[in-house]
């Protein structure tokens, strides 16, 4: 009811009289958020003093259990949603001159015209309007992070003892996937990355069927979602037995472990975005690679693995979860990526992921 309370707050302050949220097919994670439905099509339409949700019998018993505040709406085959939300609006004694949000972000331009032509109030395009509130975790999503991420970096673990020369990258990622599922993982984050050899030198990688080699690096950038509906996000970097790795890659491994390390230790409340990037990036061009640093230093996590954030605009604050992945690729030789999942804390950073760095 708390997140419910917020929209319904922020819904004054805006001077609008309600706000309609969509789910449909997994498009946006604000319905779960708000309402806890994790189902991939509804619609909520709440107004400063009511919240209901609106589902299809497909969606019937499943949302009754995972949904409590809201006043729950049937979808009638053949009824349009337009004319739920029309019956809705009136219910609430709210009017056509009734000033009602929605997510322009996320509703399409053919859908909008649509409603504004069927339903019977003033429609308001809204950017954000529950992404600001995501940006930063309550200690319940902290905790399902940290569970998440502890139990990824298991996975890790796991995988280390199995790499070996000959197998190949897609054999790599399918015991990553399938360890991801037996701690607990309901789905990937994202497809997973193994990247061996010169491979490890494109960031995102497109997994294939090249073997592994002794002696060169692989890059595994992994992770799930768990129940609840939160993500982790973890890269590390190992090197496959049999053969000394090129002192070139270990160099470059080291300058990467040290630019994590660095900005972990920087990170805390105030600081903005970009000052958390340089940390990192400093010290990867003082130790003569910085254009192989191709991408930023990392990015939101929470129920998406790049969740919103305005890096621009808003410092750190407690609650924030970044994700922590310098990387240098060198063309030719290869890569180094090591990412760890941080939250920010009123002392500093914790670190969420556990699993080990590589030792030579």
């Amino acid at each position: 009811m708390r997140r419910v309370k917020r929209i319904q707050q922020a819904l004054a302050k805006q001077k609008l009289d309600a706000i309609i949220l969509r789910v449909f097919e997994g498009d946006s994670h604000n319905v779960l958020y708000v309402s806890g439905f994790s189902g991939s099509a509804a619609h909520l339409l709440i107004t400063r003093k009511q919240a209901f949700i609106i589902t299809d019998a497909r969606y019937w018993l499943r949302v009754s259990d995972e949904v409590s505040d809201f006043k729950l709406v049937k979808l009638q085959r053949g009824k349009r949603v337009s004319e739920l939300i029309n019956e809705l609006l009136a219910k609430a004694g709210l009017g056509p001159k009734s000033r009602v949000g929605f997510e322009s972000g996320i509703i399409s331009v053919h859908l909008a015209g649509n409603w504004k032509k069927e339903i019977k109030a003033v429609l308001v395009p809204t950017l954000h309007f529950v992404e600001r509130f995501r940006q930063f975790k309550d200690e319940e999503e902290i905790e399902m992070l940290r569970k998440a991420c502890r139990s990824t970096s298991k996975v890790y673990n796991e995988i280390v003892p199995l790499i070996k020369a000959g197998m190949s990258e897609t054999e790599l990622a399918f015991e990553i996937d399938m360890r991801l599922r037996k701690h607990g993982a309901v789905a990937n984050s994202f497809t997973t990355i193994v990247a061996a050899g010169p491979n490890a030198a494109v960031p995102h990688h497109n997994t294939c069927e090249r073997k592994l080699k002794a002696g060169e690096p692989v890059v595994m950038d992994f992770g799930g979602i768990y129940p609840g509906g939160y993500c982790s996000d973890i890269t590390r970097t190992a090197f496959v037995p049999g053969k000394k790795p090129d002192p070139k890659m270990v160099e470059i491994y080291n300058v990467v472990l040290e630019a994590n390390k660095k900005a972990f230790k920087a990170l805390k409340p105030g600081i903005m975005w970009k000052e958390f990037d340089k940390i990192a990036r400093d010290h990867i061009a003082e130790a003569g690679f910085g254009k192989y640093f191709t991408h930023g230093l990392g990015h939101s996590l929470g129920l998406v693995a790049h969740d919103p954030y305005d890096y621009e605009h808003d410092p750190f604050d407690v609650g924030m979860v970044v994700t922590d992945e310098p990387g240098i690729y060198v063309e030719g030789l290869g890569g180094v990526r090591i990412e760890d999942d941080l939250v920010v804390t009123a002392r500093g950073a914790e670190r969420l992921t556990t699993a080990p760095y590589w030792k030579f």
